[in-house]
């Protein structure tokens, strides 16, 4: 009796078993199909933080991609500055700019995007302290009276490499208030040691020749920034002896 109970129970146990193996391989395979197509959608989800450089009715995505160089190079950019309204004046030429991307790569990625979307184009040097800065990045409007909106992301701060960041001294570029946001940068005219943020970029002596040449005669406060923001006309009406960068571009990146 006992060995009949047994043979009747048997195959019903194994049938079980049976059956939970091959269900099992069945969930696993659903979980994976199901984590597949969520990570398929967050990665198509994702996109580039990108900043919007707005000009009238055009709208130009400038991605904060890295410059295709190495994080060990230099990139060499050139600058045009002229004083468009004084043809009498001396401040005019090519400014040359080392951007230290291997020093301040999150700085000099900002500045760099910046050149690529021609943010600086056509940039008045609207404050000039004498033995002090140059500072510039506030786009006029276009010809046409359509007001260009500018916005870009704030990038991080880089920190300090031991023995390696640049200081505020005369010939360094940085960012106005250390906020990429703003688009405005600013050259040291002389040394600046104050504690402050870090630049990103040098000008050279022949450069500086250049920059220490743009008139510095209009006090802060004279009306500049609003002058820049309705045009050049304007400009040239109450500010004739003010400089402007023409064009920037990037010569190489090592």
């Amino acid at each position: 009796m006992k060995s009949s109970s047994y043979s009747t129970t048997s195959p019903q146990r194994s049938l079980k078993r049976t059956s939970g193996v091959k269900r099992c391989p069945m969930v696993v395979v659903s979980w994976l199909v199901a984590l597949a197509i969520f990570s398929l959608i967050v990665l198509v989800s994702r996109t580039p933080s990108a900043a919007e450089h707005t000009r009238a009715d055009k709208t130009v995505k400038v991605k904060n991609q890295i410059i295709q160089s190495s994080r060990d190079g230099h990139v060499i950019v050139e600058c045009k500055l002229d004083t468009p309204h004084d043809t009498s004046a001396p401040a005019h030429g090519i400014l040359h700019i080392t951007v230290h991307r291997s020093i301040s790569p999150l700085a000099s990625d900002a500045f760099l995007n910046m050149i690529k979307s021609d943010h600086f184009n056509g940039c008045y040097l609207f404050r000039v302290v004498k033995n002090f800065i140059v500072q510039w990045g506030i786009e006029s409007p276009l010809s046409d009276g359509q007001q260009a909106k500018v916005k870009f992301d704030k990038v991080g701060i880089d920190p300090p490499v031991t023995g390696q960041s640049l200081l505020n001294v005369r010939g360094s570029l940085n960012f106005a208030g250390g906020n990429s946001g703003t688009g405005q940068v600013y050259v040291n005219i002389n040394n600046n040691l104050k504690p402050g943020s870090l630049p990103f970029a040098m000008l050279d002596d022949k450069s500086m020749d250049i920059i220490t040449s743009v008139f510095d005669g209009y006090s802060a406060g004279m009306g500049q920034v609003k002058a820049v923001k309705q045009g050049a006309d304007e400009v040239k009406k109450l500010f004739p002896k003010m400089s402007r960068i023409e064009k920037c571009w990037i010569v190489n990146d090592d």
